[in-house]
Order: C-alpha cells, then sequence, then structure tokens
C-alpha cells in the first residue's frame, strides 16, 4: 500500500518538473525571439500573423477530442498487456487524424479567400495574409496527425520526451526564422508581407520535423502497439475514441472561443495593428499559463488513480490545496505584471508598445489569476469523468466574453476586449465553477475560498508591496536591471509562501524531509 502511494506520489511530481523544463526553454527562446521578429516585421504584419495564427487555430478543434483518448485507451491496454487493442486504436486515430488534417486544410484555403472580406488587412498584405493562412491550415494537418503518437507517449507517461520533443521543435523553428528573416531581409524592405510567409514556413518545418521525432519515440516507447493493424479501420474503435473524446472536444471548443476570440473580434472591429499590441500582452500571459498547465496537465490521471481507490477525500484535497500550490507559484508573475507590466513591455518590445499593451497585460493578468481554480477544477472533474457539467459553465463564458467585448470594443476600443475577457472569468471561475465543484465533490465552499484563494494572496502580498516601492523609487532602466529587481524580490514571495501560504503541518512535513535527506547525506559521507 505504501508502495503504490509513493508511486502516485512521485509520477506526478517527475511529470510536472518534465513540463516545466520545456516551459522554461520555450519560455526564454519566445522572449528574446518575440522582440526580434516584430521588429522584422513590423506593427502591420505582426498583428496579421497573430491574427491568422488565432483564426486559423480553431482548425485544432478537429482533433475532436481524440488525442485525449489515444492517451486513455493506450494506458489502459498497456497495463493490461492487451497490446493488439492498443495498436487497433493507434491506428484508427491515425485514419481520424489524417482525414482531419486534410479538412483542416481545405478549411483554411476557403478562408483565405475571404480573409480580407474578415478583417482590416492593407492591400499590399491581402496575398500574404492568404498565403499564410493556407501555410497554417497544412501546419494544424501536420500537427493532428501527431498527436496521435503524442497521445502514445501520453499514455505511457514519458512527458520527459514530450518536453524533449517541444524543446527541439522550439530549437529548429527558432533557427528557421531567424535564418529566414536574416537571409531575406532585403526582400522584407520591399515586400512588407514576405517576412509573414516566411515566420509562418519556418513553423511548418518544425512541425514536420516534430512529428518525425514523436513518431519514433513513440515507437521506441511502446513498439507492440506499432506492429499490428488488425481491425485498424472498424466501426467499433471508431466509435470509442469519438465517444469518449466528444465531451472533451465540446470542452477545448468553448475554451478555445472563450480564450482566442479576441483576437479576432479586435482584427474584425478595429485596424489590424491593434491585435499587435494585444497580442504582446497575451504573449506574456501565454507563459504563465503554459506554467499553470505543467501542474494541471498532470492532475487527471492522478484523479483517476484516487477515484479508483475511492479515496474521495484526496480528491478533493487535490482541488483545494492544488489551487492553493498553483497560485503561490503564479500570483507573483501575475502581480509583476500587474505592478511593473508597462515598464516591462517598454523595455522588452519598446516604448511605443509600453503604455496600451501594459494596460491590457494588467488586466489579463488578473484573468489568469481567475483561471488557476478555473482550469484545477476542469482538470480534476476531467479525472473523474464529470467533465460534461463544465459545458454548459464554458459555453457561459464564451457568450458572455463575446458580447461583452464587442460593447466594450466598440465603446473604449483594445482595451474592451480585456475588460470582457476579465469580466467573464472571473463570474464563472469564482461563482460557476465553484458552486459545481460543491455539488460534485461536496466541498466547503468557505474553506475553499479561504484556503484556496484568500490565503496565497495574503501571502504574496509583501511581494506586490515591495515590488510597487521598486517600480516607484528604482525604475528598472534595462532588462538587466529589471530581471536583478525581480530576483531580489523573489525571497520575499518565498517567505511570505511559507509563512502564510503553508499549512503548520505541510511545514513540519517539508523540515522532516530536509532534516531525512540532511540525515542520509551526512550517513552517505
Amino acid at each position: 500500500m505504501s508502495g503504490a502511494a509513493k508511486k502516485i506520489d512521485a509520477r506526478p511530481v517527475r511529470n510536472v518538473l518534465s513540463n516545466w523544463g520545456g516551459f522554461l526553454f520555450t519560455a526564454v527562446v519566445s522572449f528574446f525571439l518575440g522582440p526580434y521578429i516584430l521588429a522584422k516585421l513590423g506593427t502591420t504584419p505582426y498583428g496579421i500573423w497573430q491574427l491568422t495564427a488565432s483564426l486559423v487555430g480553431y482548425l485544432g478543434l478537429l482533433d475532436l477530442g481524440v488525442r485525449g483518448a489515444v492517451t486513455k485507451f493506450i494506458a489502459t491496454y498497456h497495463s493490461a498487456g492487451k497490446h493488439e487493442s492498443a495498436s487497433d486504436i493507434k491506428s484508427a486515430a491515425l485514419l481520424l487524424f489524417t482525414a482531419a488534417g486534410f479538412l483542416a486544410v481545405i478549411v483554411a484555403v476557403g478562408i483565405s479567400l475571404f480573409v480580407d472580406q474578415l478583417f482590416s488587412i492593407p492591400e499590399d498584405l491581402k496575398e500574404a495574409a492568404q498565403i499564410t493562412i493556407v501555410i497554417s491550415g497544412i501546419n494544424i494537418g501536420i500537427a493532428l496527425i501527431t498527436g496521435v503518437y503524442g497521445g502514445i507517449l501520453a499514455g505511457r507517461h514519458r512527458f520527459d520526451l514530450l518536453s524533449l520533443i517541444n524543446v527541439m521543435g522550439v530549437i529548429f523553428r527558432s533557427a528557421a526564422v531567424i535564418i529566414a528573416l536574416e537571409v531575406d531581409d532585403g526582400i522584407l524592405t520591399q515586400k512588407p508581407g514576405q517576412g509573414v510567409i516566411l515566420v509562418t514556413l519556418a513553423q511548418l518545418l518544425s512541425s514536420v520535423i516534430q512529428l518525425m521525432l514523436t513518431q519514433l519515440l513513440s515507437r521506441n516507447t511502446y513498439r507492440e502497439a506499432l506492429t499490428s493493424t488488425q481491425r485498424a479501420f472498424s466501426a467499433e474503435n471508431m466509435k470509442k475514441l469519438l465517444s469518449f473524446g466528444l465531451i472533451s472536444s465540446v470542452i477545448q471548443a468553448l475554451a478555445a472561443i472563450a480564450h482566442n476570440s479576441a483576437l479576432i473580434l479586435i482584427g474584425s472591429l478595429l485596424p489590424v495593428a491593434m491585435v499587435t499590441y494585444y497580442s504582446i500582452a497575451t504573449m506574456l500571459t501565454e507563459q504563465a499559463r503554459t506554467l499553470m498547465s505543467g501542474i494541471s496537465y498532470t492532475i487527471p490521471p492522478l484523479v483517476a488513480a484516487m477515484e479508483g481507490a475511492q479515496q474521495s477525500d484526496s480528491v478533493r484535497r487535490i482541488f483545494v490545496d492544488g489551487t492553493r500550490y498553483t497560485s503561490l507559484i503564479i500570483l507573483p508573475i501575475v502581480a509583476t505584471f500587474i505592478i511593473r507590466g508597462e515598464s516591462f513591455v517598454s523595455l522588452w518590445m519598446g516604448v511605443e508598445y509600453g503604455k496600451l499593451s501594459g494596460q491590457i497585460l494588467s488586466l489579463l493578468s488578473v484573468a489568469l489569476w481567475a483561471m488557476i481554480g478555473y482550469q484545477t477544477c476542469t482538470t480534476v472533474m476531467l479525472g473523474l469523468g464529470k467533465h460534461k457539467g463544465m459545458v454548459p459553465i464554458m459555453g457561459f463564458e464564451a457568450l458572455m466574453n463575446i458580447g461583452v467585448s464587442i460593447m466594450l470594443i466598440q465603446a473604449i476600443g483594445v482595451l474592451g476586449s480585456a475588460w470582457g475577457s476579465l469580466i467573464a472569468r472571473l463570474f464563472v471561475a469564482l461563482v460557476m465553477c465553484v458552486a459545481y465543484a460543491r455539488k460534485v465533490l461536496h466541498i466547503s465552499i468557505g474553506e475553499y475560498y479561504m484556503h484556496a484563494l484568500v490565503r496565497p494572496i495574503i501571502a504574496i502580498a509583501p511581494f506586490a508591496a515591495v515590488s510597487y516601492g521598486i517600480e516607484i523609487t528604482w525604475p528598472a532602466s534595462n532588462l538587466a536591471v529589471f530581471f536583478l529587481q525581480v530576483t531580489l524580490v523573489i525571497p520575499v514571495a518565498i517567505l511570505g509562501s511559507w509563512i502564510f501560504g503553508l499549512k503548520s503541518s505541510e511545514r513540519n512535513n517539508y523540515i522532516g524531509v530536509v532534516r531525512r535527506r540532511v540525515s542520509a547525506y551526512g550517513r552517505a559521507w
């Protein structure tokens, strides 16, 4: 029994660390690559690149939840030794995703024909936007096929390999972007839209390489599942994949609408250059959201194992404590964005983007904080198989987000989109999600608000106060100074988390672990 408990405790830690390793590398590269691409492309072409990527990104919903189904069935069949069944599921998924990939390309071609009617794109950039959309559609098709092999790796709990593939993809993509933009620098000045095409082609090349790597590593990880093709195209296997993934697909679709509608609304109602100001802010919050996902991604299999062992109390603890721990990690980032966002954007992307993008960043950072409990709730419900109840919640958020954003964009401009996202997210995360968690998990709402939300805010408040003091009295003159200042204040966040964020029993446990480790090292020496 204790051995099983150790396995349950160790696996998510390993997976989270693997996910964070990939995240850290991606974040560092994106930090340096973002300003470089913006400087090379210019404000409007960069906005077109971000806009088309957001628009075509919806084609990823053709996944239909199948990747999650592949992960689930591969894990189940492998543990049961049913390798032929696992192979059949893989083959059926590959057929579905290949068909979906071709459909994505066809739809992208169709969208490209009407892009100038959907958005305010300058005439000289119309052709570049059309070509970019088609290339992005091909990219989505390749990514869908890659999802089959990625699902196999996830089903075998090889998040370390998935992170490695992601890192390799980032390396190839970044190198291709830099080479393309540097070699064709003269062309960029003559044909502004050429840079957008080159960057998108670099992304396509990276996707092809990632597909090859994922296929190779999945084959080496689970050879038995990639040898047989029995009943590969049976209706039974197709039904298994689609029936399991349908609800997850609806959730993904609604989340995508709520999350990605901003750029499309801005591109439709405002000059396309405004997309750039908004995307700068979302680029930062997305990195923090990826860090959050590195934790929540490991929750569903953990919760499923607890449910199988009838550990209802443990599931409730995962929901409350998972939100609290994630908040303690994310809140220093949120506080820094809110208090010092304008200064950071000015130093990072340029003074001309600092004020407006900084204001957008502050609003989206509050929404990011609200996302913590929202995402934890969603992943816990996925693990319990109770995620169907999240569909109306996410549907309400998507409708509210779009409706409020349209009204506010027309009234106050690009900031209206950020306000629309924030208002919808706060209501759904703090009211609707908590109510649903109470219904399913029988949690105490008062305990949840106090321990999962209020306690982390109190813990990080000293960090926020010191950060504000530094911003007022010691403005950063460059990025090196800015990061030095943040590094100097991080101990305040750690101390606040230790004193106010953790329970006394947790502090005692951690102290006990450290003492045992020190004692063990002492005996070894």
